[in-house]
């Protein structure tokens, strides 16, 4: 919440959320909504979020679409949910697109509908509906790329020590997500790529072959969990180049 009083006095008026926004159910789910959507309303604030791994999936499959392809709340009209494969051109013409989902490395210690649900999971679907999507736009590269994990072959962070939990199974879930990520990245070509998930602030970039048999340059930034320093960061959307200067919002 302080974020939102930080992005404020700034005169931030759209913030963009890539993940583990925090839809839970039950009371104390409800709660977190209810404040948060109170806070923007009085600061002139909307929320544009691409869901994460660790989000009551049940209810985003309850959401309904807006005349402008965004899942919504009925009771929060402040918070805008991206679909899956979601591409839209912001106020001022810059390319977006989105791709939530991730695999959780817990998925063992946790259980189906109560902290845990199957979709998460970033499925080819998902993947080739976003690269559609983008080509119906005819646009030649994506400016701004929002997802919640961190495509194949980009900086990652790992454990130091391999809990009984994390079995190769779960490895291999997790990597073929990431794998079908970084698939879809090259076939719309973001010249920035946004995404949380590994709890992190970084900065990286990536050179890359498009699906076409091209040579692309993709800037990355990389986001902390919430309560950590660098989860969020101000920075300016350009059209035909992604982000300007990126400023970490500190506490």
């Amino acid at each position: 919440m302080s974020r939102i009083r930080l992005f404020a006095a700034q005169g931030i008026s759209t913030i963009y959320h890539v993940g583990d926004f925090g839809l839970w159910p039950g009371a104390t789910g409800e709660y977190f909504l209810k404040t948060l959507h109170r806070a923007c309303v009085d600061r002139d604030l909307e929320m544009f979020i691409v869901l994460g791994n660790h989000e009551d999936y049940h209810r985003a499959a309850a959401m309904q679409l807006d005349e402008q392809g965004w899942l919504c709340l009925e009771s929060y009209p402040r918070f805008h949910f991206a679909p899956r494969g979601h591409a839209w051109i912001d106020a001022h013409g810059a390319r977006f697109a989105a791709l939530g989902g991730a695999g959780s490395i817990d998925r063992n210690t946790r259980r189906i509908g109560v902290d845990w649900w199957p979709q998460e999971e970033l499925t080819q679907f998902d993947c080739d509906r976003l690269v559609a999507n983008v080509r119906s736009q005819q646009w030649a590269r994506v400016d701004v790329m929002l997802t919640h994990d961190a495509p194949a072959g980009l900086q990652r962070f790992g454990m130091t020590a391999r809990p009984a939990w994390f079995t190769p199974e779960i490895e291999d879930y997790c990597a073929i997500q990431r794998t079908r990520l970084r698939h879809a990245m090259d076939e719309v070509l973001p010249r920035w790529l946004a995404h949380g998930h590994w709890h992190d602030y970084f900065r990286d970039s990536w050179d890359g072959l498009s699906a076409s048999g091209t040579d692309y340059h993709c800037e990355v930034l990389g986001l902390a969990a919430d309560g950590m320093r660098g989860n969020a960061v101000i920075a300016e959307v350009c059209p035909g180049f992604g982000l300007g200067e990126i400023t970490e919002l500190l506490p």
